[in-house]
């Protein structure tokens, strides 16, 4: 897995060691017998958070980048299915969630000119004014061209977008979040909580 840093933050690129093949035939199995997929984010038309591969999941969790001196908690991880057809895009946004340990996405099927994956320095345009950004140099956007077979991880509140499909096929991609097992179980004692408090 190789890291790079990227505007305040840290992400991950690689590449998974898992037959993309098995994971399309699971999915296209999925979908037949009646799994919903997104098709972009704006209409959000259908969700396809109910689809489960174990081959995936254990590759997923198996390469969670590490931080030096920590441990890499218990994890949840949550992924939905993204088919785009051509003209398909997602528009910016982000997966904030005070249990989301890490977010990314992994590409199935990426035809040429399918859409590149950009992500956006939440500081936006007012770093440029600062002198260690001039010093160094700024990026206020960093984009990705995808490939089938990379998996890349982020942080959750990192703001992302997708292009435009401009090719004439479908991009398919698994995008997920990784929750901490910790963080969510506080989270969900929080919660049954409040409703006993109050209810």
């Amino acid at each position: 897995m190789h890291s790079f840093d990227l505007f305040p933050t840290k992400m991950w690129m690689g590449k998974l060691d898992l037959d993309i093949s098995l994971v399309l035939d699971e999915l296209v199995e999925w979908t037949e017998n009646g799994g919903a997929v997104i098709h972009d984010n704006k209409s959000m038309s259908a969700k396809g958070d109910d689809f489960h591969c174990d081959a995936l999941n254990k590759a997923i969790k198996e390469n969670i980048p590490s931080t030096e001196g920590m441990d890499i908690p218990e994890t949840y991880i949550h992924y939905w299915a993204n088919f785009n057809p051509p003209g398909a895009f997602n528009h910016r946004h982000h997966h904030t969630d005070t249990v989301i340990l890490l977010s990314g996405v992994y590409y199935l099927n990426v035809p040429p000119d399918s859409g590149r994956i950009i992500f956006h320095d939440p500081r936006g345009t007012a770093i440029s004014s600062l002198a260690d950004a001039r010093y160094n140099g700024t990026e206020t956007t960093i984009s990705i061209n995808p490939q089938s077979g990379m998996i890349v991880y982020f942080p959750s509140w990192l703001e992302h977008e997708v292009e435009k499909n401009e090719s004439d096929h479908e991009r398919v991609s698994i995008a997920f979040n990784i929750y901490s097992k910790y963080e969510w179980d506080r989270y969900r004692a929080q919660q049954e909580y409040i409703e006993g408090k109050f209810s």
